[in-house]
């Protein structure tokens, strides 16, 4: 049936596909095929060398691996294996599809990375995403031939370390290990001149990863719901284009700025604290003048300091689920009725939890610790 489509259009789809095997036609002039739902699908076939397909989505088949058959489509640009049966993935298949820049294979058993022995093939992906896979270590080495990479994705895999030598990957700009199982991570050694978000939320992280200080390039610093216990700032120092910091749902108890003097992070603009076993912070020790949101919620903290008058841009701070002590909690009555600082009360109907409150001006009841 393929065979004889491919004659009249350029483009098929097929919302389930029964044959066992994909058979790309000789000659075929399609140039977009996609099979959405392809179960007995056990492998693709290229009659003879294809200059015609661009795009080749197969999902939820039986395929287990891509085939030295991918050598005969020239001009691949796009595939997508997602949610099927692939175990393992090389990239020397693509060595014959110089425009190949999209591949997805998320949501397959992939178990192994397989590095090429070609020191000479380059493989020009720019987007590469393994999210929800099987994989529990990645060997470098094979990100070795994607020169052009831009963004890689891991996340919902089960990794716990990665191998090999260090990752090296010019042109990457977005990282994401979310929601894998690493208790450390190691990025002294990396060669990633160009990355500026690498997302390691939902991880089991003790500690910021290593190295930390060689990626002064990135804008987030996302490491929310691991095991850190405490966050030295004075590691981010020179990251002048930083913007943001979540370390939520962490087990962090200090923030600190390690050495003397303060630390300058000159576009920071939102730092997220919640959810961790804070009781202090050097806020004083922080430059950070374009601060304009700070979440300290669901914390241990018995006081805060005039936030808003450490940092100039401050406009809203998160401080509920504290035991803020009253005599505190009092000096701020002004950015409570303003909406500027966010604490506990009884404004939607909740009573307090804690053994004392006062009433505002505007009759809001705010919960306090005597």
């Amino acid at each position: 049936m393929l065979q004889l489509l491919s004659e009249f259009v350029d483009e098929v789809l097929y919302e389930r596909f029964y044959e066992r095997v994909l058979r790309i036609p000789p000659n075929a002039m399609l140039s977009d095929v996609a099979l959405k739902n392809a179960p007995n699908v056990q492998a693709i076939t290229v009659a003879a060398p294809n200059n015609q397909l661009i795009s080749l989505l197969v999902t939820r088949s039986g395929i287990r691996s891509i085939t030295g058959e991918f050598r005969k489509l020239h001009r691949l640009e796009f595939l997508n294996l997602e949610d099927g049966s692939l175990e393992t993935l090389s990239l020397d298949p693509f060595a014959n599809s110089p425009k190949i820049s999209n591949l997805v294979c998320t949501g397959n058993k992939i178990t192994e990375l397989i590095p090429s022995q070609n020191a000479s093939l380059v493989i020009p992906l720019l987007d590469l995403m393994l999210g929800y896979n099987w994989l529990e270590t990645v060997n470098a080495d094979f990100f070795l031939p994607l020169h052009k990479l831009v963004f890689v994705t891991f996340e919902g895999n089960r990794i716990q370390r990665i191998e090999g030598r260090p990752i090296a990957l010019p042109m990457v700009r977005i990282m994401s290990f979310v929601q894998n199982q690493l208790t450390q991570l190691d990025v002294s050694q990396w060669q990633v001149p160009e990355l500026v978000e690498l997302y390691l939320d939902n991880n089991n992280l003790t500690r910021i990863p290593i190295g930390i200080e060689r990626l002064p390039n990135l804008i987030t610093l996302v490491v929310p719901n691991n095991q850190l216990t405490v966050v030295d700032l004075r590691r981010l120092q020179g990251w002048s284009s930083l913007l943001k910091i979540d370390v939520v749902g962490n087990r962090i108890r200090n923030v600190i700025v390690s050495g003397t003097g303060r630390i300058t992070l000159p576009n920071l603009e939102l730092i997220n604290l919640a959810n961790n076993q804070l009781t202090q912070a050097e806020y004083a020790r922080w430059d950070f003048p374009q601060l304009a949101t700070l979440t300290l919620a669901n914390n241990r903290l018995h006081q805060l300091p005039d936030l808003f008058q450490i940092f100039p841009n401050l406009r809203r701070v998160v401080a509920v689920q504290n035991p803020l002590l009253c005599k505190n909690v009092r000096r701020w009555q002004q950015y409570i009725v303003d909406f500027k600082l966010n604490i506990d009360s009884t404004f939607f109907g909740i009573p307090c939890t804690t053994n004392s409150s006062f009433v505002l001006s505007t009759n809001r009841e705010v919960c306090c610790v005597e």
